[in-house]
């Protein structure tokens, strides 16, 4: 019996800038990020020790070089840590893509709104 290849997960080449952007706004405010208590640069170490589940400093770095995604949940945790708002770690990532500005819907219809309880507010549909 041979043994299975091992078949990563494969990146497109939007993956990969998305990626890199958002790591290269990581590493720019953790290198800006000062520990008051001690006047030092925030390591990886300690921005690892701050999300939860607690990374290791080898994650974070893979966030910074690009070379692993950051979940949502990571990034809204980073981005709490640091004080500073999601644009801020995505706004090069979406000029990069060139999607400055979002697409018009097209569409001729909306979703209807629901109550709690699943219940159509409107009885019309557009």
């Amino acid at each position: 019996m041979s043994k299975r290849k091992y078949k990563g997960r494969h990146k497109t080449e939007t993956d990969i800038i998305l990626n890199k952007a958002i790591g290269k706004k990581i590493k720019e405010a953790r290198l800006n990020y000062i520990v008051l208590d001690k006047k030092k640069l925030c390591t990886q170490t300690k921005l690892a020790n701050a999300l939860y589940p607690p990374k290791t400093f080898q994650q974070i770095q893979k966030y910074e070089k690009g070379k692993n995604g950051v979940s949502t949940i990571i990034l809204i945790q980073i981005s709490n840590f640091f004080g500073k708002p999601l644009e801020y770690f995505t706004s090069d990532a979406i000029e990069l893509l060139g999607q400055g500005n979002l697409p018009d819907n097209n569409s001729t219809s909306t979703a209807p709104s629901l109550d709690n309880n699943g219940v159509n507010l409107k009885n019309d549909y557009h």
